[in-house]
């Protein structure tokens, strides 16, 4: 909503021109349409795409059907239009859509033009860019009546989408590519928008013969999608210059479209569009419906999420228990090589003593052979018990007599799980019973 305000100054340094300002057949049907400066060409979901581009029709997915009704205000003489417009998507193909609209201008001085257009709309996907591509194409039936004469011209519109995931739109048309008038009024239009969160910022080139101009519209959503305040570069007639305004109700199954204008030289000046437009979607879901539908998913986007935190929040209690394990672990291992660290310095010593008795012995040789008793074993030892092994196999591994098991089991019991040793733990082996 911020970028609004902004979106409105730069929209109108850009009012409109006046090289076809008496050109009732430059003029474009739709309060929407209008109130983004006509700059429709890449606007989806709207049954007024059958006027802008045919290639469009297929991005709505239900029937819908929309009526209009305008007046556009001029120094010289005061203009009133109405149309209506119909789409319907194909039964036996669902990214077919047809649509039909018609469209009436009258002015002042018997200055009147009506326009009748049958479209067709499909879409293909791109094989190398994986996007789809909406084609269409149509025909269109032109009378205009001016005091001295009636013309009566039939031709063909066709258009080209293509979208992209960064939200940037292309299309190209050609409309009003009619013959029998007297003179050519085959457009061709170059559009491109792009949607910057909830704001869609649009710009078409139209050409027609050696004159050409670009429109500016923007569109930015309000309220989670229940309305729409827009602004564009307004079309000129007779030399007016404004800046367009609209907003948009989104009262499913219904669609309100108001559009006013900003007079740039003043709210006395005659120039302007002020038009109204109200469409209709068969079968679609009410505004209301479509709120407890988001919330729902939501709730159920929720749901997920709090679902897999909770096991997330499990699988770090998994791993701070793994840890945990592991950190017991190798405090037992630990403290079983600091035991096996004692015995070694132990041992060390014994071998210091008995390098320093057999140094002496060799050095001072006794005549008779001195039998020399082996040192005393060290008791207690020290023990991890592993997997598969029983008291009476620690009893026959120590002292060689399975039956001893018991002094093993007086001398560990908190390590002794029905009557067999606990995996990891360290046992203190006593020593044996004497002879």
């Amino acid at each position: 909503m911020k970028r609004l305000p902004l979106l409105l100054a730069l929209l109108a340094f850009y009012p409109a021109g006046t090289a076809f300002s008496s050109d009732i057949t430059w003029l474009r049907p739709g309060a929407r349409a209008n109130a983004m400066g006509s700059a429709f060409s890449t606007v989806d979901g709207d049954p007024y795409a059958v006027f802008y581009n045919p290639a469009n029709l297929t991005t709505l997915g239900t029937v819908q059907i929309g009526f209009e009704t305008g007046r556009r205000l001029s120094p010289a003489a005061r203009e009133g239009e109405a149309s209506i417009a119909y789409v319907r998507p194909q039964p036996d193909n669902a990214n077919r859509t047809a649509g039909f609209g018609y469209y009436a201008v009258r002015r002042g001085g018997d200055f009147s033009a009506d326009s009748a257009v049958f479209s067709m709309g499909d879409r293909a996907v791109i094989k190398y860019m994986q996007q789809p591509l909406f084609y269409g194409a149509g025909v269109r039936l032109v009378n205009l009546r001016t005091p001295q004469k009636s013309n009566f011209g039939l031709g063909f519109d066709a258009g080209l989408l293509v979208g992209s995931d960064s939200g940037l739109k292309t299309a190209l048309t050609i409309t009003d590519a009619v013959f029998g008038l007297g003179r050519s009024l085959t457009t061709l239009t170059l559009g491109n928008s792009y949607r910057l969160g909830s704001t869609v910022l649009l710009a078409d080139l139209r050409a027609r013969g050696a004159y050409s101009e670009l429109f500016f519209g923007a569109e930015h959503t309000l309220f989670n999608g229940l309305a729409q305040a827009r602004a564009g570069k307004g079309i000129a007639l007779d030399g007016g210059k404004y800046l367009a305004l609209g907003l948009g109700l989104n009262t499913l199954p219904w669609l309100i479209d108001f559009t006013w204008s900003l007079p740039w030289k003043g709210y006395n000046e005659q120039a302007g569009y002020y038009g109204f437009t109200a469409s209709y979607r068969f079968g679609s879901r009410t505004y209301s419906d479509m709120l407890a539908g988001d919330a729902a998913r939501q709730v159920e986007a929720l749901k997920t999420q709090l679902s897999e935190m909770r096991a997330q929040r499990a699988a770090l209690e998994s791993v701070i228990g793994t840890y945990k394990v592991n950190k017991n672990v190798m405090e037992t291992d630990l403290t079983l090589m600091q035991g096996r660290m004692r015995e070694m310095e132990i041992n060390i010593k014994n071998l210091e003593l008995r390098t320093l008795e057999a140094q002496y012995t060799s050095e001072h040789p006794k005549p008779a052979k001195r039998y020399v008793p082996k040192p005393p074993e060290r008791w207690p030892r020290l023990h991890k018990a592993a997997a598969g092994e029983t008291l009476r196999s620690l009893a026959s591994k120590y002292y060689g007599n399975p039956n001893l098991w018991e002094r093993i089991y007086e001398a560990n019991e908190k390590s002794v799980f029905k009557g067999l040793p606990l995996e990891g733990a360290v046992f203190t082996i006593p020593a044996p019973p004497p002879d």
